[in-house]
């Protein structure tokens, strides 16, 4: 399979304006910019997330496409020609994947609230019914709201995820995979090619049926509904590789005792040398504590940590983590 080719989000802000003075500039005359929408456009044309994740962020805190639409063409006439690239990108986004931003901000304004609550089997049944609504609704919005519904660009997020474990020295193909929370099977899909063997678990059953449809055909993928509670269909030391995208902050809202199984849980089916990845831990943003959290985790349950919460990626925000269960190398 060719790889994907991935967007291309030059920074090309004149005179390498820094964060402060590109809001500042966007503050003055002309049509009004809310501190919001000023603070996303900086980031973007900064470098720090790419256009599409600063849309998917104003559309999370507007609800609906209308008023980040009319925001950005506000900020686009204060600014004045010529638009940075990245600028231009933004604007057209929203242009050319009008479905899919409405969509997006459907999602995100009827998604579950990332405040920790105090019965995880009530936060489990809450999210399954929201995932299967959303992956009803629209499969690629579903799993990633930053992506706005343009497969190409989902595509090119999930390559970026393959690449990053292929360069950590994380597949081949004796080794045996599995993803909590697995969505419409868009990472087993991307890995099929590189591992023995990859499981994907998702407590959405319509998620689950999402990803058997999309992954038909590929005999090394292994597809099941889970309980959200543990992985206890998967026997111990039978995997090389457990990860989670997008996923382990749903845990972590169901609060410390489902966070602290899981670990235990990875911990037994894993491997000697086996590696666990988390790509974002919380939604709480607080990286500080999240990398604390995580440290802290792994020396309860033994796992060395080999990466605290790093941003690899150019398409998508997320964080990653790394920890290994000691033993003998990855092979």
């Amino acid at each position: 399979m060719a790889p994907t080719e991935f967007p291309s989000f030059p920074n090309l802000v004149p005179d390498a304006l820094t964060h402060k003075e590109i809001e500042s500039r966007l503050a003055e005359g002309g049509p009004a910019v809310p501190p919001v929408v000023r603070r996303a456009v900086a980031d973007c044309l900064t470098g720090e997330i790419s256009p599409n994740v600063a849309l998917a962020r104003l559309l999370l805190e507007s609800g609906r496409v209308e008023p980040v639409e009319a925001s950005l063409a506000a900020a686009a006439a204060r600014w004045g020609e010529p638009l940075p690239a990245a600028f231009a990108e933004l604007l057209r986004m929203v242009r050319d994947n009008r479905e899919g931003c409405e969509r997006a901000a459907d999602l995100l304004r009827e998604h579950p609230s990332p405040e920790p609550v105090a019965d995880a089997g009530e936060t489990i049944d809450a999210n399954r019914r929201f995932f299967d609504a959303a992956v009803r609704a629209h499969e690629e919005v579903s799993v990633a709201a930053y992506a706005l519904g343009n497969p190409a660009l989902l595509a090119a997020a999930t390559q970026e995820i393959v690449d990053l474990f292929e360069r950590w020295g994380l597949l081949g193909p004796e080794r045996a995979a599995l993803e909590i929370g697995c969505g419409i099977g868009r990472m087993q899909a991307g890995l099929s090619s590189r591992l023995g063997t990859i499981h994907g678990i998702d407590i959405s059953p319509e998620m689950i049926a999402a990803a058997r449809r999309r992954c038909a055909g590929l005999d090394n993928v292994h597809l099941a509904v889970s309980s959200g509670e543990d992985l206890s269909s998967f026997p111990s030391g039978s995997l090389d590789l457990v990860f989670a995208v997008d996923s382990f902050p749903y845990i972590h809202q169901a609060g410390p005792d489902l966070v602290e199984a899981h670990f235990d849980e990875v911990n037994r089916v894993l491997r000697p040398g086996g590696d666990f990845v988390l790509l974002n831990f919380s939604y709480r943003d607080d990286l500080a504590a999240d990398r604390e959290e995580f440290e802290a985790l792994c020396e309860e349950t033994g796992f060395l940590m080999e990466v605290q919460g790093i941003e690899p990626f150019t398409v998508w925000d997320g964080i990653v983590f790394l920890g290994r269960k000691p033993g003998s190398a990855r092979g």
